[in-house]
C-alpha cells in the first residue's frame, strides 16, 4: 500500500515536471513561429494604452519597453477590472529563481515574459507559515517539490470566481483566470497598470 502511494507521487511529480518543461520549451517556440503574422496599423492591430503602442502579432499584444519586447493574451484595458494589490517591480525578479505553485496556463504567460529575465523556475510547494505543512493550492502537497515560503518569489495560482491579484511578501497569489491574472501583474511590475486595487 506504502509503495503503491510513493509510486503515485513519484508519477505525478514526474508528470509536474514534464507539464513545465513543456511550458518553457513549446511557449517560446510558438511565439517565435508566429510572431510574424501581425498586419499593419488602421485594422485593429495597432492600439495605444497607458502612453505605449501595443501591436497585435501572433495572437499576442506585443509592446517595446525600456528596450525590450514584451507580448500579453490582453492589453491593459482588457484586465482593468482585475483587483491588484501590493506593490511589484519588475527588478525583483531579474535574476532570481521563481517558483510555480499549481501552475495553469497563467504560468506559460510569465514565462513569455520573465523568462529571459530570471535565473530559472520551478514547481513548488507553499509552506504555510508557522505550520511547517507543505500546501498546494487548497490541498496537501505531495511528492519532492521544494517546499518554499514568502521569503521566496512565488506566484501561486487558485481557483476562484473572481480574477484578482495580491502579494505577501515574495509571494503572488493569481486568483481566477491565470492568465487575465498574469497580465494584470505583469503590467503592474512595468508599471503599466491601470488595475483597480491598491499598491
Amino acid at each position: 500500500m506504502q509503495a503503491d502511494i510513493e509510486r503515485s507521487r513519484k508519477r505525478k511529480n514526474v508528470v509536474i515536471g514534464v507539464v513545465m518543461i513543456l511550458l518553457l520549451v513549446v511557449a517560446p517556440v510558438g511565439y517565435s513561429l508566429f510572431s510574424g503574422d501581425g498586419g499593419g496599423s488602421g485594422d485593429g492591430n495597432e492600439v495605444t494604452e497607458m502612453g505605449v503602442d501595443f501591436v497585435r502579432d501572433g495572437g499576442l499584444w506585443k509592446t517595446e519597453f525600456d528596450g525590450s519586447v514584451f507580448g500579453f493574451q490582453y492589453l491593459p484595458s482588457e484586465v482593468v477590472n482585475v483587483s491588484v494589490s501590493g506593490v511589484y517591480d519588475f527588478e525583483d525578479y531579474v535574476n532570481e529563481v521563481l517558483y510555480f505553485v499549481d501552475a495553469d496556463d497563467g504560468a506559460s504567460e510569465v514565462l513569455n515574459n520573465l523568462g529571459a529575465y530570471i535565473l530559472r523556475y520551478q514547481p513548488a510547494c507553499l509552506q504555510q507559515a508557522g505550520s511547517g505543512q507543505q500546501i498546494v493550492g487548497s490541498g496537501v502537497c505531495e511528492g519532492d517539490l521544494p517546499m518554499k515560503g514568502c521569503d521566496s518569489n512565488l506566484i501561486i495560482f487558485e481557483d476562484g470566481a473572481e480574477t484578482m491579484v495580491w502579494k505577501d511578501g515574495g509571494c503572488v497569489y493569481i486568483v481566477g483566470d491565470g492568465v487575465r491574472g498574469a497580465d494584470a501583474f505583469l503590467y503592474k511590475a512595468l508599471g503599466l497598470s491601470s488595475t483597480s486595487g491598491n499598491g
